[in-house]
């Protein structure tokens, strides 16, 4: 029997009880199954990612609801089936479904943001349980004497 290291396991069950923890919150986004959420959840990390790896945008727009869209981020339908190694004409489908319901859409040139809902209260509410999941996991780590 090999060995392994003494914090991969408490690791290993910290990280499954987070990733539970932001599926039950994430999954008070709208009635879609666990594909359509990985799609929603790949969209609005390409659609934040040029506002908040700029710390002067941040500052800037820190309290901004609806950033202007040079400043925001989309991305493609094929380079969301490729991150995430669903077939093309499934992500096309829960694309056009995820539009339908208004928590994504499609520019003129194809490539796809989320909408603009971080002033909705159930969107903020969310993300605030979200953010709770990783302080419950943070918590568990120092629980079983994991350092952070």
């Amino acid at each position: 029997m090999s060995e392994i290291p003494p914090d991969l396991r408490p690791k290993a069950y910290a990280s499954a009880e987070l990733f539970l923890d932001m599926l039950y919150a994430l999954g008070n986004l709208a009635d879609i199954d666990l594909e359509s959420l990985a799609i929603y959840v790949c969209v609005a990390e390409a659609t934040m990612r040029p506002l908040l790896n700029d710390p002067e945008l941040v500052a800037q727009l820190a309290r901004v609801d609806v950033p202007p869209d040079d400043v925001r981020g989309s991305i493609t339908m094929l380079l969301v089936s490729d991150r995430l190694g669903l077939p093309r004409e499934t992500v096309r489908r829960k694309v056009k479904h995820l539009i339908s319901l208004g928590l994504i859409y499609e520019d003129s040139a194809g490539r796809i943001r989320v909408a603009p809902k971080l002033a909705d209260a159930r969107m903020s509410e969310i993300v605030g349980s979200v953010h709770a999941a990783v302080g419950r996991y943070n918590a568990r780590l120092a629980q079983f004497g994991v350092p952070q």
